[in-house]
């Protein structure tokens, strides 16, 4: 045994004899992206994590069933029901709540739900409210307790890119023109123009991931996914997501990586899209105006037009009176339409039943200016963080991914966030998943990226 028995100061001699490796200080650093804990990791978690991957392209499987088959694939019905109990079993129930965004998008159905007692129609907003919460609302949370960590969060977005490439091929196969605007009839989900080009656009945010990406035929893939999208976008003619479309292109080149590419490959898709787009699509935009009363109508289309965006007006001051002198509770989750129709059969007027035209201030009107201080809260907290995650991880090559799966996420909300000013979509899905999408990122990675005071 004594063989064994080295006395300290041999040691000593032997370690100070070692090769010294000095560790850089970014080495030394903890890593930015984290690893889920071992409770988070279960079965039931990644069952849960396949089946939101399925669900990404459920949608698009009922709409080509319907047309060739004249039946649901019921995928996403499925989905519905099994989501929420995989969500409680995963042990990830709470997981969302320990981001900013997810206790603001907690206390937001709280509040509609408290606005749901006042509503001059009881009946009809606890239905939107039982129908929002658990097919909408809840998204967010599925986000946050499936895609747990960073390769999910990207392969996540791979299902959606293969999605957006259903949905172009859904505009090819049966899309149409109707009364100058763009639509796939007899959709689902895309029947309305003004929704199918909000989802055009995000989709071409989307295929922006694929421009970050090594392979160039991926590049190939992404740059052609957005060309075609903004063309079917532009054929629309929703005003609003042109708007957003010109801040999305401002925001890629004042901080997207390769400005000058970026800019001179601007160029060309821009040209391509003047030649793709007929010139009637293009002159409905110049029909904006904030006098629309005063805009001259050369035919029927543009009197369309220019009555369009008078109605739009007139519906927008008159929700911004619903909001301030019902300024608690509103008139009801999803009932300001029954309020409008009614006031108006008061007056002797014809009732019109239509929405708001405008996301923020159909919250505002409906639910009361807190739910709107909420919803508002959600929408720039997301903004934020990932704008925050993608300029301190631009310039690290290691977290190139990160940043790109950030800037993609930035620029889908900054598009939501924009078009919605222009049509009434709030108790959809769209923001619980690009904000779930936020969160979900933001929990896979270090505080400091995204904090007010990261110390990097």
């Amino acid at each position: 045994m004594s063989r064994f028995n080295i006395s300290g100061t041999a040691v000593k001699t032997a370690l100070e004899t070692l090769p010294v490796r000095v560790i850089p200080a970014r080495e030394a650093e903890a890593s930015l992206i984290l690893e889920p804990s071992v409770s988070e990791v279960t079965l039931v978690q990644r069952a849960g994590f396949v089946l939101m991957c399925i669900f990404a392209v459920s949608g698009y499987a009922n709409e080509f069933a319907l047309r060739y088959f004249h039946v649901k694939a019921y995928i996403s019905t499925v989905s519905w029901v099994v989501l929420p109990v995989l969500l409680v079993l995963s042990g990830n129930l709470l997981r969302g709540l320990r981001d900013k965004t997810g206790r603001l998008w907690l206390f937001f159905l709280l509040w509609i739900a408290l606005a749901v007692p006042f509503s001059i129609w009881k009946g009809g907003s606890t239905a939107v409210l039982l129908n929002y919460a658990s097919r909408g609302w809840i998204q967010l949370y599925y986000y946050s307790a499936f895609l747990i960590a960073f390769r999910h969060c990207r392969r996540f977005l791979f299902f959606l890119i293969a999605s957006n490439v259903l949905l172009l091929l859904d505009c090819f196969l049966f899309g149409t023109t109707t009364y100058g605007r763009f639509d796939i009839p007899d959709s689902i989900f895309f029947a309305n123009a003004n929704d199918l080009a909000l989802q055009l656009l995000i989709a071409a945010t989307q295929f922006m991931y694929l421009l970050y990406q090594h392979q160039v035929w991926r590049r190939v893939v992404g740059a052609v996914g957005i060309l075609i999208a903004l063309m079917y976008m532009l054929k629309t003619g929703s005003r609003g997501a042109l708007l957003a479309a010109l801040v999305l292109a401002t925001v890629c080149i004042l901080f997207g990586r390769n400005r000058i590419r970026l800019a001179i490959a601007g160029v060309p898709i821009a040209l391509a899209l003047a030649l793709l787009v007929p010139s009637s699509f293009f002159h409905r935009f110049t029909l904006i105006a904030f006098q629309p009363e005063a805009t001259t109508a050369l035919d029927s289309s543009d009197a369309s037009a220019v009555a369009s965006q008078i109605q739009r007006m007139a519906l927008l001051r008159l929700s911004v009176t619903y909001a301030v002198t019902h300024p608690l509770f509103g008139v009801g989750p999803g009932q300001f339409a029954v309020a409008a129709s009614g006031d108006a059969a008061k007056q002797g007027r014809v009732p019109n039943w239509l929405g708001t035209h405008n996301s923020y201030t159909e919250i505002a009107s409906e639910c009361g200016l807190p739910a709107f201080f909420l919803y508002a809260s959600v929408i720039v907290v997301t903004l934020r963080s990932n704008f925050r995650i993608f300029r301190r991880t631009a310039h690290l090559a290691e977290y190139r991914d990160l940043s790109a799966l950030a800037f993609c996420f930035l620029n889908a909300t900054l598009v939501y966030a924009i078009c919605t000013f222009f049509f009434h979509i709030a108790y959809s899905s769209f923001l619980p998943a690009l904000a779930g999408m936020s969160v979900a990122l933001r929990l896979t990675t270090s505080p400091r990226l995204w904090n007010s005071r990261p110390g990097l």
